[in-house]
């Protein structure tokens, strides 16, 4: 979860991620090459075949010792054999093997070491060098990801505009901001590209990064110049200026791009919402209204009214669904479906998500109808249409009903009900790490912490690195028992996986309260609330500056917790007993 902040970046382009479950797998190895039994001990081609026979016989036993270890769900050990095979073998295959598996398991050091390994078996394959450069950007090795990157523009220099826009999603990701800097501006001078926008545009969006938003203006600003019909320039210039501050020349860039193509969806969303922003509704729907009329953007446009206060335009937007021949009467169903919902017309979203029944959009729809009967009130017709689907759907199908059973329940303070779902669903699905993990939250919820730890001890056994497992089972220790070291070990571990995550911050803050640590405790918490305007995270920061002598400051943040979740239970709880009327 990313801190709530100032930065309104464009999106970049998309990052290469590779998984050790990639589809294309590893070409066969090759028979060891054997020594040729005529030659002399002490022949030169006889001691080079007998090193080649010697490391291929290494090479495929290394190979097969990581896919053992892959297969018993160790990729750390599973990564290390893949790099070892790879730098001794000389098939590229095997070292992008080893690439992908080393970042599957983390290991971006291991990672980026294979990729090297990978371009230099493989020089001119631009997904080699691509992955290379981000491996060594997120291991924190500048000096080989520039040695890589400037390879990579060579060989896309034929591109357009020389290979530069897909540099920007290579360079947004190392830990350095400021030496990212320094290489993208040797990377532009070593390729004579300061009159190449795209170039320009990636040395604004790295500057960006650093927060001099004024510098990222200028080079924004000379991008735009050099080719004025870019779009993607524009965009990104309206958003350098937002973060500076400057709305005026953030609606001026925004409108210059929308003007170069009214009927991009995107591009009319974004300027639409930042003319709202800046209190100009009748022009942001207007805006809208260029859109052609499909189904996806007369929802967009109902949805927009509807959060701009102008329910009547939303309303007979939506009217005009019944009637409109879009030729694609699944689409129309599903957007009409999911403007009603933003209507808060239940019923009619309901009637809607019924047509649905036999397309390829059935289960969702059916997750959604049953959803929006037990938050009408209608449980029982809602689990009447979630065991319609289980009994007439495969193995898929019943397990999200299942989980939607049980999750309904629960929001229904149905407590037992849910257990008893979960409980069958296990039956069904002994191992579902899923199914555990929620059975876990109930069982807590009903004062059953054995039966919470069992699950989450369950989930753990099957993903070791599970942090949402640790944090819930290291918090559930620390809420519930005194067994505070164990839960904070626990929790630590959950904390070096998702550092960002506020759930998991909340914990560290937690712990530390419970073991007397107040002062941390309260830099924690902080940082979970300033991530997550929680109800619950809110009544643990409350709490913690309540012990440390700030009463005032204390009801303010349970006050604004009140505020976001009227009814949350923790939240109540603890301001009862620091005797605090709700």
């Amino acid at each position: 979860m990313n801190p709530s902040g100032r930065m309104h970046l464009l999106a970049l382009p998309a990052l290469l991620v590779l998984t050790a479950c990639a589809s294309q797998q590893t070409q066969e190895l090759s028979a060891p090459v054997q020594p040729e039994a005529s030659a002399p001990a002490t022949s030169t081609p006889a001691l080079a075949a007998a090193a080649r026979a010697d490391a291929d016989d290494q090479v495929a036993f290394k190979v097969w010792s990581a896919e053992v270890f892959g297969t018993d769900g160790d990729l750390e050990k599973s990564a290390t054999e893949y790099v070892e095979a790879a730098l001794l073998s000389s098939d590229p295959a095997i070292a992008r093997r080893a690439t992908e598996v080393a970042i599957s398991a983390r290991m971006w050091q291991a990672a980026a070491m294979a990729a090297d390994r990978w371009t230099v078996l493989d020089p001119n394959n631009v997904q080699a060098r691509r992955t290379a450069a981000r491996t060594s950007l997120v291991g924190g090795d500048y000096a080989l990801a520039e040695l890589q990157l400037a390879e990579l523009l060579t060989l896309q220099e034929q591109e357009t505009w020389g290979g530069w826009e897909e540099l920007g999603g290579l360079l947004m990701v190392g830990p350095d901001a400021e030496r990212a800097v320094t290489m993208v501006t040797r990377l532009v001078a070593q390729g004579n590209a300061s009159a190449n926008a795209y170039a320009l545009l990636v040395k604004s969006q790295v500057v960006a990064r650093t927060g001099r938003f004024d510098e990222a203006m200028v080079l924004a600003e000379q991008a735009v110049v050099l080719a004025p019909q870019e779009i993607a320039l524009r965009v990104w210039a309206g958003r350098v200026a937002l973060n500076a501050e400057n709305q005026a020349k953030a609606l001026e860039y925004f409108e210059s791009a929308w003007r170069l193509d009214p009927a991009q969806r995107t591009l009319a969303l974004s300027y639409a919402e930042l003319l709202r922003q800046t209190g100009n509704l009748d022009e942001a729907n207007e805006v809208l209204s260029v859109l052609p009329d499909t189904p996806a953007n007369r929802f967009a446009r109902i949805a927009f009214a509807v959060e701009s206060g102008k329910r009547a335009l939303a309303l007979s937007l939506f009217e005009g669904f019944a009637s409109m021949p879009y030729g694609d009467p699944v689409e129309q169903a599903l957007q009409a479906a999911r403007s009603a919902e933003a209507l808060g017309l239940s019923d009619e979203a309901i009637s809607w998500y019924e047509q649905l029944e036999g397309t390829d959009q059935a289960l969702p729809a059916t997750l959604r109808r049953a959803s929006l009967l037990a938050g009408s009130g209608r449980m029982d017709e809602a689990r009447q249409v979630l065991l319609f689907a289980r009994n007439s759907g495969g193995q898929a199908v019943k397990l999200e009903t299942l989980l939607v059973e049980a999750n309904l329940l629960l929001e229904a303070d149905q407590g037992e009900a849910a257990l008893t779902t979960l409980s069958l669903a296990l039956e069904e699905f002994p191992d579902n790490t899923r199914i555990l993990y929620l059975r876990s939250l109930v069982a807590v919820g009903l004062d059953q912490i054995a039966m919470a730890e069992e699950d989450l001890r369950a989930v753990l056994a099957l993903e070791p690195s599970n942090a949402a497992a640790l944090n819930a089972l290291g918090y559930t220790l620390a809420d519930r028992t005194s067994r505070l070291e164990e839960a904070e070990t626990l929790i630590q571990k959950a904390y070096s996986l998702e550092p960002e995550d506020a759930a998991i911050i909340d914990s560290m803050g937690w712990i530390a309260y419970r073991m007397g640590r107040f002062e941390e405790a309260r830099r924690y918490l902080e940082q979970a609330f300033l991530r997550d305007r929680n109800a619950e995270i809110a009544a643990h920061l409350g709490e913690v500056i309540w012990v440390l002598g700030d009463a005032q400051r204390a009801r303010q943040v349970w006050n604004e917790g009140m505020r976001i979740e009227p009814g949350n239970q923790t939240l109540i709880d603890t301001m009862q007993r620091f005797g605090v009327r709700p």
